[in-house]
């Protein structure tokens, strides 16, 4: 088994007076592949918060390489772990290659316009479009401009939240493969969806239901 460079132990989270994660342990490893499903409200988004440290478990750690989360460096697990959101959080204002070269120096890995160039091309983001405001861009577009910032990150570890989320069936094919091609170099991939077409390709399925993770990929395998 490849190694585990983020690992969750006995984590519960509640909101208000409800416990919404009970006691999870979760191994998320290298070159992996691992899909978490569950129904709206089941806390999916909430446990992604926690495992890229932007929330606190009322329970249990995270740690990154061994390491607590709460004693790692801001900037160090900002160039560690690379985070999708179900909102891809780009500036409007700027256009497709100002968004992925403004977050690529601020994480101290900059591009020259034709690395940029060739990460969007890579997403299959429009040539056209790369100089358009993403304020113009369609839901899909964004989409394929967050996921083209997560591959300029160079991270171990990707978190998604709902990344297929706005691409038509050409663009699920180009996440698909580079999902494949990230984890085949090594990157640990986490992410949350609803897509069974996208969680069918998992190396690993596990279901969030009740405030527990179900392992979900024996079943998966023989379907």
């Amino acid at each position: 088994m490849a190694s585990a460079p983020l690992t969750a132990r006995g984590i519960a989270w509640a909101a208000g007076d409800r416990f919404v994660l009970l006691d999870l342990d979760l191994d998320v490893h290298s070159g992996e592949l691992l899909f978490i499903s569950g129904h709206n409200g089941a806390g999916k988004t909430s446990l992604l918060a926690i495992l890229r440290g932007a929330s606190q478990a009322t329970q249990g750690s995270v740690a990154l390489n061994s390491v607590p989360l709460s004693e790692v460096a801001t900037d160090y697990l900002a160039k560690r772990i690379a985070v999708l959101q179900h909102r891809p959080g780009l500036y409007f204002d700027l256009t497709g290659l100002e968004n992925l070269q403004l977050f690529s120096s601020l994480i101290g890995r900059p591009l020259t316009d034709t690395e940029a160039e060739a990460l969007l091309d890579r997403v299959g983001l429009p040539r056209e479009a790369h100089h358009r405001r993403v304020r113009h861009y369609s839901r899909g577009m964004q989409q394929r401009t967050g996921l083209a910032r997560i591959i300029a990150s160079k991270a171990d570890i990707w978190l998604l939240d709902e990344p297929s989320t706005g691409l038509d069936p050409g663009g699920r094919e180009t996440l698909s493969t580079l999902l494949r091609q990230a984890t085949d170099a090594g990157t640990a991939v986490l992410a949350v969806s609803h897509d069974q077409a996208l969680i069918a390709k998992a190396d690993r399925h596990l279901h969030l239901h009740d405030g527990r993770l179900h392992d979900m990929t024996t079943q998966q395998e023989a379907l």
